[in-house]
């Protein structure tokens, strides 16, 4: 058999075949644009709510600011209780006054205290078996000068008078006037007797 017509094209001068053809272009657009058209509605839901939530925040905002500006008011209109603030401030008085009177009784128990121990200490050195004392008082007067009083008893009359004279020695009572009051409790009793010291310049200045 003779062939009559020749095929002068192979294959390869054929076209190629296109993977995007017109039709998948047109549906990845469309799946583009219904992906934007859903991200868009959810922007749009998202900005809805936010609205929602500000104005919110805004409504409580000013319902608190109201709130402030009432209490505010309400403390400016209340006034103190004067008979309240008369108790407070006299309390404050009484408290202040027993503050400066405990510092008063701690200063004069301080110089009390320091006039004890130098003043024992001499008494200790002109100790005599025939005078004994029962009560000491010092009281602290105000230019600073001190009253001192010596209770006890003596076994002589002669011996309180002694006893005295060696107290003129001493450290803390020289240039103290010393006034004496004894009484006899009876025969063989010994003599009771009170003794009051004083700065010889505070007698003198009265």
């Amino acid at each position: 058999m003779i062939k009559t017509a020749v095929n002068l094209y192979s294959t390869d001068l054929l076209p190629k075949k296109q993977r995007l053809t017109f039709i998948r272009l047109m549906l990845a657009l469309a799946f583009l644009c219904g992906c934007s058209a859903v991200l868009y509605a959810v922007g749009l839901w998202h900005a809805d709510e936010l609205q929602t939530l500000n104005q919110q925040a805004s409504t409580e905002k000013n319902s608190l600011k109201n709130q402030k500006s009432q209490l505010e008011q309400q403390i400016a209109a209340r006034k103190p209780n004067g008979d309240l603030v008369a108790k407070v401030e006299l309390e404050q008085q009484r408290l202040d006054l027993k503050k400066l009177l405990k510092d008063e009784l701690s200063q004069r128990n301080t110089l009390i205290s320091q006039g004890y121990s130098p003043m024992l200490t001499d008494l200790a050195a002109v100790a005599d078996s025939s005078v004994w004392l029962s009560h000491i008082t010092i009281e602290q007067q105000k230019n600073d000068a001190q009253r001192i009083e010596f209770e006890g008893y003596g076994r002589h009359p002669q011996s309180i008078p002694l006893w005295i004279d060696k107290l003129k020695t001493t450290s803390t009572l020289k240039g103290y006037a010393f006034s004496a009051m004894t009484m006899d409790r009876g025969e063989a009793q010994p003599l009771a007797f009170k003794l009051i010291s004083q700065p010889i310049a505070k007698e003198s200045a009265q």
